[in-house]
C-alpha cells in the first residue's frame, strides 16, 4: 500500500520517510494539498523550505478551495506524489468531499501513486474525522452525529496526531470514545509515522499508542 500516515512530516523530519519519497523518483514532483486556501497560502512558503532541506525541489500547490484548478485536480495522479498536509480535518473534508478530491486519491491509489498525509490529512484516510470533534465536544454529542464525519476508510483505524500534545482530560475523552466504536485508535506522537502495509495492518516508527475498547497500549518505541 503506498500510503504513509505521520504525525507533522516535514516538521519532524523522518529518515524513513524521506528514503520513501526519495525512491518513488529521483526528483519527485509533489503535489502539496492544504485544508484551505488561507492556510495553504499562509503555509507553503514554509512547507517550500522544508521539504527544500530535504532534498525535494518539485513542490506544487494544489488548492481544494478558493482557487482550485480543476484541470490541475484532474491529472493529479500524473503526480509521482501526493502530500496532504496538517490542519482542520472537517474543513479538510468538507473540501475534499466538494472539490472530487476523494475520488482523485483513490486514483491516485489505484495507480500505486505514493499518499503521504500528515496530521489532519492524514485524517481524511481513515473511517471518521470525529476525534477532532472531541476538543469542543462531549463525546455523546460527538458519537451521536459521528456517521456524518465518515472519511475514506483506506485504513481501518481512526488516527489521533499529536499524541504528546494533548492534556490528560482529552486523552481520557478518547479512551472513553474508543469504549465505543468498533475500529481502533492509533495515536502519534510528533516525528512517528505509520507504514500501512493493508487496509489493517501497519509497520511504524517513533511512539505509538492504540486505544481499542477503552483500553490504551504504548507500542514499543522505533526509531524514526
Amino acid at each position: 500500500m503506498s500510503l504513509i500516515l505521520t504525525s507533522d512530516f516535514p516538521s519532524s523530519p523522518s529518515s524513513l520517510v524521506v528514503a520513501r519519497m526519495k525512491a518513488v523518483a529521483p526528483r519527485p514532483r509533489i503535489a502539496w494539498v492544504a485544508p484551505d486556501t488561507p492556510g495553504g497560502r499562509a503555509h507553503f512558503a514554509g512547507a517550500l523550505e522544508r521539504f527544500g532541506e530535504l532534498g525535494f525541489d518539485q513542490l506544487e500547490y494544489c488548492d481544494v478551495d478558493e482557487e482550485k484548478d480543476d484541470v490541475q485536480l484532474a491529472y493529479l495522479y500524473e503526480f509521482d506524489i501526493v502530500y496532504l498536509s496538517g490542519g482542520d480535518p472537517l474543513r479538510f473534508r468538507y473540501n475534499m468531499l466538494r472539490t472530487g478530491l476523494s475520488g482523485r486519491l483513490r486514483q491516485c491509489a489505484t495507480l500505486d501513486r505514493l499518499i503521504v498525509a500528515a496530521g489532519g490529512g492524514a485524517l481524511l484516510l481513515t473511517p471518521n474525522v470525529s476525534l477532532y470533534r472531541l476538543q469542543t465536544e462531549s463525546v455523546d454529542e460527538v458519537l451521536a452525529t459521528r456517521s456524518r464525519f465518515d472519511a475514506m476508510s483506506a485504513v481501518s483505524y481512526e488516527l489521533l496526531p499529536h499524541v504528546n500534545r494533548w492534556n490528560a482530560e482529552f486523552l481520557d475523552k478518547v479512551e472513553r470514545y474508543s469504549a465505543r466504536v468498533d475500529n481502533d485508535i492509533i495515536a502519534l506522537a510528533d516525528g512517528s509515522v505509520i507504514f500501512p502495509e493493508t487496509q489493517h495492518a501497519f509497520d511504524y516508527a517513533g511512539d505509538v499508542i492504540r486505544f481499542r475498547q477503552g483500553v490504551r497500549e504504548a507500542y514499543a518505541h522505533r526509531a524514526p
